[in-house]
């Protein structure tokens, strides 16, 4: 599933405390394997990026709503999982730094 399984994790978390509370203290790996459980499938794209806390990303309007609800997605000492991804690219990249598709790790980044 693509973009809307997405946006549909986001609201469903939003509305659902006790479910996002299961994920407040999940780092990415688990938080995968969180939504699998509760009936969220994520495309391999949705997956790399969990996997690598946007990295490579300079622009997402979902970033900060996923690092509110997912917090252990921001690193130490960053205060937005935004304010994270565009240390790791510039904003005069015209694509996305890592391919996010191919599902795992991408050019050699490790998960932080």
């Amino acid at each position: 599933m693509s973009r809307a399984e997405f946006i549909r994790f986001i609201g469903v978390l939003r509305e659902d405390t006790e479910l996002r509370s299961k994920f407040a203290d999940a780092q990415p790996e688990e938080i995968l394997r969180l939504a699998k459980a509760n009936g969220f499938d994520f495309s391999d794209e949705i997956q790399g990026r969990f996997l690598n806390r946007w990295a490579g990303v300079y622009f997402c309007p979902f970033a900060n709503d996923i690092g509110e609800l997912c917090p252990k997605l921001v690193p130490p000492g960053f205060k937005t999982l935004l304010e994270y991804s565009q240390t790791t690219c510039s904003k005069e990249d015209e694509v996305e730094r890592y391919d996010f598709r191919a599902g795992g790790y991408y050019e050699g980044l490790k998960p932080v």
